[in-house]
């Protein structure tokens, strides 16, 4: 029920169709009965008994109250077909209600759908970095689509075909206790029955049903991997090797799929039995109540059965709900794992609307942890503005980490990061990155239009003119004329249309145009042609006038003239200076320029005389 209570505010903007689904729904209910009711007189007409063959009960008024008058003595024709067509016109007019209330209960699903991947996705895109490093690509998307889809139905589907199907389970037990409660108290035995099979069924249903998410998942994650690898995949030819893989998670979710399938195919069966056992118990004594006691009439007896039978088919449905809610449960049990996640708004205890940057950023003994795992370890930094700050170092250590920090992506686990001598901390996030451009090594582009990629997230904000020269300032206005509609080619997915040069000189035009102060760029001539990288480095050079920047360097070459040059390892700063004063020290940076550029001994020397001379 807490599930129920945590999705239902879902349902509330909807409750209108779902109201009047319900009045449907019980209205035909209740035609329903009336029409199986009317076989009373039917059959007692066709007998020659007395039409209504009841003396006492509501049931017997109704029908002498709707059909009475229609039912002349001695006249049995005429008097059957005034019951036959009192019966159609009940059915025509329950099946109008049973389409209005179909009709009411689609758009309630697909509405209240809509609504919760809608707002999963909102919540999910507010999340922090940190929760996307640990959780794979394939069990978002498996959530986002498929478990929304699954837990719809209970709030949607459950609801009303349990309106629907509790409606004629009501309205019949009401006409069956009129005709006879006996008979009518054996026929309930079938739900402490029900009951009692089913119970341990559905806590095994729900278990196997959350299993079976996390197999769909694992699976989503194989085929989303493998999609966007799939260069990887095809240069190292292991197509086969990730078939095989695909074919393993495709198979624990089909034996998952499987085993729920299995569960929740018992219910109908069990019940059927069930209900088919205490349906022939009706039988047997309903006839000794006609035959012996004469009690009742067989017109009636039949109407009675009729009802029972009727009767199993509805609560077969609601049989069968239990194993659905709680396969739904098991996917609203997984959406919750993502809206439970605090997002970043909600961690947020800057309290300043607007921040500034006019003089410098500074790492105050700061350190960063992610797990148990040390990443970054009283590090020291004075950024000031208009200074481009250099990160070197091999692999894992903390380059990466320590600029992530800087828009809070993380946050420090000890010390702080002061802008303009605020802790950022201090400073609402929104405010804090509308100061930061990030142009990192992977280069992201949107299916959409060159011009909105440039303009990305700002539609409106500038004109044609202003998104041409920062396409102009990158390098990217006269390959971007040369595509088939110019500016407003659509890219594709991820930009694919596009060189490696062309994807970083639009990322380059894009950070131009909104022209931030602190820019975090992760070297962006790695892995270009020569002509590209020359392209991009010219736009590059651009871009770093009269910005603070903080580059991640892979080529060496690229960082000379860096007013800082901090070499990272472990997470610690181990070395920090210009290019000439590393050099001089024959260090850490010193190896490293020295394995790039060549092994003599005046190799750093060798290149510099050859870059000064290029320049």
């Amino acid at each position: 029920m807490s599930a129920y209570r945590r999705l239902s505010p879902f349902l509330r903007p909807h409750a209108w169709r779902m109201v009047i689904s319900i009045i449907c729904n019980v209205l035909a209910a209740l035609l329903d009965g009336f029409s199986i009711a009317l076989l009373i007189p039917f059959l007692n007409i066709l007998f020659h008994q007395p039409a209504i063959g009841m003396t006492k009960g509501w049931v017997a008024k109704l029908l002498d109250a709707t059909v009475g008058s229609r039912i002349v003595p001695g006249q049995e024709m005429d008097s059957l077909r005034n019951v036959i067509l009192l019966v159609l016109a009940a059915v025509v007019a329950k099946n109008i209600l049973v389409w209005i209330s179909g009709q009411l209960g689609a758009t309630l699903q697909e509405y209240v759908t809509r609504d919760l991947r809608n707002a999963v996705y909102r919540h999910l895109a507010n999340l922090p970095l940190g929760y996307f490093t640990q959780m794979k690509a394939g069990q978002i998307l498996s959530r986002v689509i498929n478990d929304t889809s699954e837990t719809r139905l209970i709030l949607t589907q459950l609801v009303t075909q349990a309106m629907q199907s509790g409606s004629l389970v009501v309205v019949y037990l009401l006409i069956l206790f009129n005709i006879s409660w006996k008979l009518t108290l054996l026929s309930l035995t079938i739900l402490p029955l029900l009951s009692i099979f089913l119970s341990p069924m559905l806590k095994r249903l729900r278990k196997s049903a959350a299993r079976r998410g996390n197999q769909h998942g694992e699976m989503t994650s194989v085929l989303q991997e493998t999609i966007s690898g799939i260069r990887i995949v095809k240069s190292f030819r292991t197509e086969q090797h990730e078939e095989e893989r695909f074919a393993e998670g495709s198979e624990r979710y089909a034996r998952s799929t499987v085993k729920v399938t299995r569960l929740t195919l018992l219910a109908p069966p069990i019940t059927e039995v069930i209900g088919t056992v205490i349906a022939v118990l009706v039988l047997w004594i309903g006839a000794r109540e006609v035959l012996t006691n004469g009690a009742m009439t067989g017109a009636t007896l039949l109407a009675f059965l009729t009802l029972v039978l009727r009767c199993l088919q509805p609560l077969k449905q609601l049989s069968q709900m239990p194993s659905t809610a709680q396969s739904s449960m098991a996917s609203a049990d997984r959406l919750f794992e993502i809206l439970d996640s605090p997002a970043e708004y909600q961690r947020d205890t800057g309290s300043r609307d607007n921040a500034v940057f006019e003089k410098q950023i500074e790492f105050d003994h700061v350190s960063f942890t992610y797990g148990d795992a040390p990443v970054l370890a009283d590090v020291n930094l004075i950024a000031r503005k208009g200074e481009v700050i250099a990160l070197v170092g091999p692999s894992g250590a903390g380059k990466s980490t320590l600029v992530d920090l800087i828009p809070r992506f993380y946050e420090p686990t000890g010390g702080t990061i002061l802008l303009d001598g605020v802790d950022t901390r201090e400073i609402k996030l929104p405010a804090l990155r509308a100061l930061t451009g990030i142009v990192s090594q992977e280069t992201v582009l949107f299916n959409d239009s060159v011009r909105n990629n440039i303009a990305y997230g700002t539609p409106g904000r500038y004109t044609d003119g202003e998104v041409e020269s920062a396409a102009r300032a990158a390098n990217a206005h006269d390959f971007i004329l040369e595509l088939p509609d110019g500016y407003d080619t659509m890219l594709g997915e991820r930009g694919t249309r596009l060189s490696g040069g062309q994807r970083q000189r639009l990322a380059i035009a894009r950070a131009l145009l909104s022209d931030p102060p602190i820019l975090i760029l992760d070297e962006a001539t790695s892995a270009l042609d020569t002509e590209s990288e020359r392209l991009v480095q010219e736009a590059v050079d651009r871009l770093l006038e009269g910005r603070t920047v903080f580059v991640i360097a892979h080529r060496l070459s690229t960082i000379t003239h860096a007013d800082q040059i901090l070499f990272l390892d472990r997470g610690e700063i181990v070395e920090r200076g210009t290019h000439q004063g590393l050099l001089a020290k024959r260090g850490a940076y010193y190896r490293l320029y020295n394995m790039q550029f060549g092994n003599g001994a005046n190799a750093p020397d060798n290149q510099e005389a050859m870059i000064s001379s290029a320049s």
